[in-house]
């Protein structure tokens, strides 16, 4: 599978990995379903919802591969 990284957008993410949603959730990245989420990166909104990315890429990577 392909690893998940901070230049994606979240539309790629949810495309690549369906149940990424609960993992975005759970960091506290709520607005899934938000139409910026087609251009906006996954790093970009990390940063805007005051997320760690590295923790958050470590948990979409980690789960993706059980």
């Amino acid at each position: 599978m392909e690893k998940i990284c901070a230049e994606m957008t979240i539309a790629k993410v949810l495309m690549l990995r369906p149940d990424a949603q609960k993992i975005l959730m759970r960091h506290g990245m709520y607005c899934i379903g938000c139409s910026i989420g087609e251009s906006e990166s996954l790093g970009d909104a990390a940063e805007m919802h005051q997320i760690d990315i590295e923790d958050l890429l470590q948990d979409l990577n980690k789960e993706s591969t059980t």
